[in-house]
């Protein structure tokens, strides 16, 4: 450290400053990246158990939280593998109203065009990005079959008085984990 006679301030030499410079630079770089890292993990984290993800051989689509209805939350704890190559889980609003998901491998276009004729004839076309859906009625419920494109096919269930521009919602809020 040099002390300059007249003001008696201590002045570093400029290696110091230089090498407190770098570190302050290389510390920066570490915190942005750790941050971007942090960040990256937690877009890309499914809520899907992986003990459930790992019982079918197809991603399992769920509907992301914050693109949600107001009120609607995705049952964290519901997720379960009921049957071989299938999963369920449910979406609670209103009071305990639920949407029940159902995701599992797609059938064949022929197996697809029976469910949908036997079980809703009388139906609206939807679509959405992941393919289209169809929306009607099976004994007092509301149905939704969406097979998505090169992916699986998710079957809805949900209370026959359901918001109907609501569940649009709720079907845009599917995302591929």
């Amino acid at each position: 450290m040099v002390v300059d006679d007249e003001s008696e301030v201590a002045v570093a030499p400029r290696r110091t400053r230089g090498k407190r410079n770098i570190i302050a630079a290389s510390l920066a770089v570490v915190l942005v990246a750790g941050l971007a890292g942090w960040s990256l993990i937690q877009k890309n984290s499914s809520p899907v158990p992986k003990r459930i993800a790992q019982k079918v051989s197809f991603p399992v689509y769920y509907p992301e939280q914050a693109k949600l209805p107001g009120g609607y939350t995705l049952d964290l704890q519901s997720f379960t593998s009921p049957v071989k190559n299938g999963v369920a889980y449910a979406v609670v609003y209103s009071g305990g109203k639920k949407i029940v998901f159902s995701v599992q491998a797609k059938p064949s276009d022929n197996e697809l065009q029976s469910f949908n004729g036997n079980y809703i004839p009388l139906h609206l076309d939807y679509q959405t990005a992941l393919g289209q859906a169809e929306i009607g009625a099976y004994h007092a419920q509301t149905l939704v079959s969406l097979p998505v494109i090169d992916g699986p096919w998710i079957v809805m269930t949900a209370p026959s008085d359901i918001n109907q521009d609501q569940l649009k919602q709720v079907i845009h809020a599917l995302r591929k984990p």
